[in-house]
């Protein structure tokens, strides 16, 4: 890797803001202290990518690079990657950052210019080529995406509420769909679907710098939802929506033509609207579970009344149900282990760092451990399963649906 050539890929993937927040770190250590693989027992973590980064980009690196015709700091780049795709993209390292450096989109960045420059991840690389090629990345074809939807279920042609389901709840967990489109015909809510022309929201894709090939097919979607009258569109997966809220609107160069809603902040409103009524009272005990896409990384975007108070105000409002904390909540909540391709790249990493939340859960009686990811739902409920505690992981739209009272509709 020459000089110039870094400098060049270096000034495609990073703001002039980055390369500010790269030398704005003071290695505190606070970043070291909270990270989730940290805490699993690898010794990764912010700050050291930052200080390998900014050493190699420093004049004297690159001058030498340059006259010795390749690199001086190649096994710290190296070393580097790895470290970046053992990464949950949780963004509790920007939280606790003294600094304020925006870490996530620094990562993302870091690792499309590492892309540019060789460093690549076999995982993650065949991930990207089946989305890319199947608009999804489960390798299931399109034909049958549509599959989830209940036949007695049929959304509007037009409508101003959208409805994107994602992949995971298409291919992989159908009864979170389901539930929601329950919800929203039991509650006479005018909305409409993308149906099999649905595709993959890239989240994976933008997270692994792997976006370029498949533009287009984000941008079709924009459209035909624009086409569809739609003025709001709901997204019950965390992922989805930092995506869609975040990622959309710089690939489609302006504000999108809808607003993107969490799920849980429409179902507020329903309750509030008396639009959702729940059965008689049913004793829960149920611990909630912040998901870092859907939680943190938005904050700033939707406020923290969206992400982080609208789920609870929906347990809460369900007779009954008694709602707990981890100590660790909110922007400070501990990562489940499944985000970033970690899940797919090193699934023994994910379930190691879901098993930390399981062993609060050991400490307290709960009945429900509850999100609003499928993500975290999954990986939650692997290491559910792994650790043998008979509890449920349920997402929140899963309590709705089940302490509705679907007779007096």
């Amino acid at each position: 890797m020459e000089g110039d050539n870094f400098s060049e890929i270096q000034s495609h993937w990073f703001t002039p803001l980055q390369m500010l927040e790269l030398d704005a770190c003071t290695r505190c250590q606070e970043c070291v202290a909270a990270c989730p693989v940290v805490r699993a027992g690898i010794p990764d973590g912010a700050m050291e990518r930052i200080e390998v980064w900014r050493r190699t980009c420093s004049p004297i690196n690159r001058l030498k690079s340059f006259l010795l015709k390749k690199s001086e700091s190649g096994s710290d780049l190296t070393a580097l990657f790895e470290s970046l795709f053992r990464c949950t993209t949780c963004g509790i390292c920007s939280v606790v950052c003294e600094s304020g450096i925006s870490t996530t989109s620094l990562w993302e960045s870091m690792r499309g210019a590492g892309r540019e420059l060789g460093f690549k991840d076999a995982a993650v690389e065949k991930t990207a080529e089946i989305i890319t090629q199947m608009k999804n990345p489960y390798a299931m074809t399109s034909k049958i995406r549509s599959a989830w939807i209940p036949d007695d279920i049929k959304g509007a042609e037009f409508a101003p509420v959208g409805f994107f389901a994602g992949c995971t709840i298409a291919f992989r967990q159908p009864e979170l769909g389901q539930a929601a489109l329950r919800i929203l015909t039991l509650s006479k809510t005018n909305f409409c679907m993308l149906g099999p022309s649905e595709s993959c929201c890239g989240s994976f894709l933008f997270r692994t710098g792997s976006m370029n090939e498949y533009s287009g097919t984000i941008l079709t979607m924009i459209q035909d939802f624009e086409k569809l009258g739609v003025k709001l569109v709901l997204f019950l997966c965390a992922g989805c929506l930092k995506t869609a809220t975040v990622d959309w609107p710089r690939l489609y160069g302006r504000s999108l033509p809808f607003k993107t809603i969490p799920f849980s902040v429409f179902l507020r409103d329903l309750i509030k609207e008396n639009k959702i009524i729940f059965s008689s009272r049913h004793k829960l005990r149920v611990l909630y579970h912040d998901p870092c896409h859907g939680g943190r990384q938005l904050m700033h975007h939707l406020g923290k009344d969206w992400v982080f108070q609208a789920p609870r105000d929906v347990l809460t409002a369900i007779p009954g149900l008694e709602l707990f904390e981890y100590s660790e909540n909110r922007e400070f909540s501990a990562c489940c282990g499944a985000g970033g391709g970690v899940k797919t790249g090193d699934p023994a990493l994910a379930q190691s760092i879901a098993h930390e939340k399981f062993d609060f859960i050991q400490r307290i009686n709960i009945d429900i451990l509850a999100s609003t990811c499928p993500f975290c739902r999954r990986n939650l409920d692997d290491a559910r399963i792994g650790s043998g505690l008979d509890i449920e992981v349920l997402d929140v739209i899963e309590l709705v649906d089940r302490f509705m009272d679907k007779e007096n509709y």
